[in-house]
C-alpha cells in the first residue's frame, strides 16, 4: 500500500489565547484524511474559543474530506468552540457549495478575518 502523507502537509499555530491555525495543504481525500483527522482531532481541544482551519493551500476537497469538516465542526461545538476556515480556491469552494454546505460554515478569505 502506498503511503499518501506525502500528499498532505499540517501546521498547527496559537494566534491568541483559546485560538488555534491549522493549515492544511494539499489534498483532502479518503487516502489522506485520516492523517488529517489524527492530527487535528486533538486540537479542538486546545481551541477554546476558535479552531481556524487554513484551507488555502488545499487542491483537492474529496466527500471524505467534507466528512470530515462536518465532524470537526460538531466537536468544536461539543466542546464550545468555533470552527472557521479560510478557503478561497475552487478546489475547496467548488465541492462545498456543490453539497449546498458554504452556509454550514463560517467561511472566511484570511486567517486574519476568522481570529
Amino acid at each position: 500500500m502506498e503511503d499518501f502523507t506525502e500528499a498532505v502537509t499540517l501546521a498547527t499555530r496559537e494566534v491568541s489565547a483559546g485560538v488555534v491555525v491549522v493549515a492544511v495543504a494539499g489534498e483532502l481525500d479518503m487516502a489522506t484524511v485520516p492523517v488529517v483527522e489524527e492530527y487535528v482531532r486533538p486540537r479542538v481541544g486546545d481551541a477554546s474559543r476558535v479552531l481556524i482551519l487554513d484551507l488555502s493551500g488545499v487542491t483537492f476537497l474529496g466527500s471524505t474530506g467534507i466528512n470530515l469538516l462536518i465532524a470537526l465542526q460538531a466537536e468544536c461545538a461539543a466542546a464550545g468552540a468555533e470552527l472557521r476556515l479560510v478557503a478561497t480556491a475552487k478546489a475547496v469552494l467548488q465541492p462545498l457549495a456543490l453539497t449546498d454546505l458554504t452556509g454550514h460554515f463560517t467561511i472566511v478569505a484570511a486567517v486574519s478575518e476568522a481570529s
